[in-house]
Formats: C-alpha cells, structure tokens, sequence
C-alpha cells in the first residue's frame, strides 16, 4: 500500500495568480496525497476547484496572529512537503524552524533585493526563481511544473481539478453565441474606455457579433448600477431576469460569482478581457481570447520592464493581445480589427 503524503500549498494570494498555480496544484492533488490548501479572501471563490483538498482562509496581509496560526498548524500537523506558492517572505522563515519537512517554493530575484536571501534558500529542499531583472526562459507557471518533476507531474488536462458547472437559471437565459466581454472599472477607466465610451465599445461590436454577454467587478460602484439599469439582465445573486427592448442583444451579468465566471467563459465563442484572471480561465479552456493591456511606455526601461514581466506570467501561452492608451477611437479600431 502506497503511504500518502501529507501536504500544506500557501496560496493566499489573487485569482490569477492562483490560476496560474493550478498545473501545479492538480498534480499534487493526487490521490496518494492528503493535501491542505491555504486561500486568501481574494481566490476562496476558487476553492470550488479543489474537491480533493482540504481548504483553509487566511488573509493577503498576513497579521501577526495570522502568521502564528499558521505556525501552529504547521507544529501540531505531520507535514511531509510545505508548497511555498506564493513569495511572502514569513514563510521562507518557516524552513527554518521545521527542519524535517520538505520545503518546496517560488523564489524571486527582484530589482532591488532578492526573496528570500541565500540563507534561506539552502534550507529548501528545491525551489525555482522567477526573476524581475531579466527576461524568463520559462513563465511562472511552467516553472512550477519543474518545481514537482520528482513527485511526478501530471499534464493531464487537470484531472484533479473539479470542472465549473454553470448554474441552470443562468444557462437557460444565455444565446448559445455570444462574445463575452470582462468589464474592469478601474482598468477601463485608465483606458478612458468607461461610461459613454464602454457604450460606444458595445455598440460598436455588435454590429459584427450577434449577441453580447459583460460581467463587471462584484463589488457596488457606480458603473454596475447603471448597467443593472440600461441593459438586458441576468442577477445571478438575486435570481433576476430583464429584459430590455432597446439592448435585447447585450446582456449584463451582475454579481457573478468565480465558479459561473469560470463556466460562461467555456460557452462564449469570443471573448474580450483585460489581461489576468480571465487570461488563466482561458489558458483552463485551451481557448483563444483577445487581452488588452494598457501598459504605459514612457522609455526603454519602462519597455524592458514589461517584457519581464510578461515572460512571468505569459510566456508561451500563444495568447492574442492589443497594447490600449487612452486615444478611444484608435483603442476601439484595434479591439474590431482583432477580435
């Protein structure tokens, strides 16, 4: 009988970045495994995913209680690996003090100091480095896969990661074609692609799609009340449908939660997103999507910087993308002539 091993994943940190550990986290999900992930309040939507876990909250900001909570869980549970998957320096510190558990973890090279220092990485049992100063000859996400090569990584279409199922009230009010967009209030409105411009961005693109899908941030602003009012509308929280005669083919999805998100985006025939989170949901999918970037390019530092940072996280993803400022007719021609 093969003996299971009991594994804690530090992963408490967005979304995407969560998403963009989930090759990594499916392998180690093996059945042979007894695994205890640590989400944060930002991706405990996506826990969903992980069947086979155990799950547990801790915040993005680690307290000092949350750092001691973690101390003793640690202390009063027979670890065998420790996942460091997300780089906060406390827990580099814990390989310090539990010398017999395997540390594996992401480390970074940054501009200005190193995560964590030297002393420190010796005493991990292995660990790769994502570097801020230089180009990546691997993205984020594929050097997590070399982080597991002896625990025998598994590429296998995340076979331990549950599917999103889309909920019934929402599937039957959906066409079964439609271009989905992701409404980001902060980004579009660097963009200067919010309000009256948004408007301009939807009209213009129905005139070559069909149908129309958006979903915007969960949270209240001032954006989502005026979309609750002028478009056709889905409330998946409340259970709401409308109907309007004016926008019958753009629909607004509002309070979408991460497991709905996650399964509209499988059912759309294009979609539209800034770069991110629905970027990994796509990459889950193996579908293509156009993700907008707004980059800002003021020298060539700023340009070497930009290309770091996609080689991080982007890297050999094959995916489509357009560079936005906040001319909107030219931001709007480059987003028709690509989608």
């Amino acid at each position: 009988m093969i003996s299971k091993n009991n594994i804690l994943i530090l992963k408490n940190d967005r979304g995407g970045d969560l998403l963009n550990s989930i090759s990594c986290i499916s392998s180690l999900l093996d059945k042979n495994n007894k695994v205890t992930i640590y989400l944060s309040q930002f991706n405990i939507g996506f826990a969903f995913l992980f069947t086979n876990a155990k799950i547990k909250k801790i915040n993005y900001n680690l307290s000092l209680f949350a750092k001691i909570k973690i101390f003793i869980f640690i202390l009063i549970n027979n670890f065998d690996e420790i996942y460091i998957l997300t780089p906060k320096n406390y827990y580099y510190y814990l390989a310090f003090f539990f010398r017999k558990i395997k540390f594996y973890g992401i480390t970074v090279d940054g501009v200005k100091r190193n995560r964590p220092f030297e002393a420190l990485r010796s005493l991990m049992y292995k660990y790769v480095t994502i570097s801020r100063k230089r180009i990546n000859y691997k993205s984020s996400s594929d050097l997590q896969k070399d982080l597991i090569m002896d625990n025998k990584f598994k590429d296998s279409n995340f076979i331990n990661i549950k599917t999103p199922v889309l909920k019934e009230f929402i599937a039957k009010n959906i066409p079964n074609k439609f271009l989905f967009i992701q409404y980001k209030d902060s980004f579009y409105k660097e963009l200067n692609l919010s309000g009256k411009n948004f408007l301009f961005m939807l009209e213009d693109l129905i005139k070559t799609n069909d149908n129309i899908i958006f979903s915007s941030d969960i949270e209240k602003n001032l954006s989502n009340n005026f979309f609750y009012d002028q478009f056709n509308l889905i409330d998946c929280e409340k259970k709401i449908v409308k109907i309007n005669k004016d926008k019958k083919n753009i629909t607004y999805l509002h309070a979408i939660d991460s497991e709905n998100l996650f399964a509209i985006i499988n059912k759309a025939s294009k979609i539209i997103s800034p770069h991110g989170l629905v970027t990994h949901m796509c990459k889950f999918y193996n579908k293509k999507s156009l993700n907008l970037f707004n980059f800002k390019i003021k020298n060539k530092k700023d340009f070497i910087h930009q290309k770091i940072a996609f080689s991080e996280w982007y890297k050999n993803m094959n995916i489509k993308f357009v560079f936005l400022n906040d001319d909107v007719d030219r931001s709007l021609k480059k987003i028709r002539n690509n989608v």
